[in-house]
């Protein structure tokens, strides 16, 4: 008997899984080096130039980032076996939902360089993918729509297909 999951579930959350990972992946680059930048032009400059609000905020954009490449690859596997998916997924997308609204919206009150379209785009897409990834992540742990041989199927619709 083969559970048959929610197959739009698994397509959305494999993209999701994959376009987070891809973030997550670049983020972490992009954080990490303005982290290093932060703390470089603060110890060069003898702390004349105190960046704690760009470093608070960049540890949490950091953060947010490992998170979404954690997040991208619980996704990507989930979507792959969902019966061996587990509550990880749903935790690490809402952990990345808060620390990139967190990290986003401390450097936004905090600092006034920062261009109001870099901050919104930051947070379309820190925001939109793990929303996104969450709705794929409930639909394919909501379990098996029914078992392709289970008489409890409903009646008016067609059993899976089967690839």
């Amino acid at each position: 008997m083969e559970l048959q999951y929610d197959p739009a579930g698994r397509t959305l959350l494999k993209t999701t899984g994959v376009i987070m990972l891809i973030f997550g992946i670049l983020g972490v680059l992009l954080y990490a080096a303005g982290l290093a930048a932060v703390v470089g032009v603060t110890y060069v400059t003898g702390g004349v130039f105190s960046g704690s609000a760009d470093l608070i905020g960049m540890a949490l954009l950091l953060a947010a980032a490992l998170a979404e490449l954690i997040a991208g690859i619980l996704g990507s596997r989930a979507a792959k076996r969902p019966a061996r998916a587990g509550k990880g997924l749903i935790v690490w997308g809402v952990l990345t939902l808060l620390l990139t609204l967190a990290g986003m919206l401390h450097i936004a009150l905090r600092t006034t360089g920062a261009p109001i379209w870099e901050l919104a785009l930051g947070l379309v897409l820190g925001v939109v993918t793990p929303i996104v990834c969450l709705v794929a992540a409930a639909r394919v742990l909501k379990g098996p729509i029914y078992a392709s041989d289970d008489s409890d199927a409903p009646e008016d619709s067609d059993p899976p297909t089967r690839p």
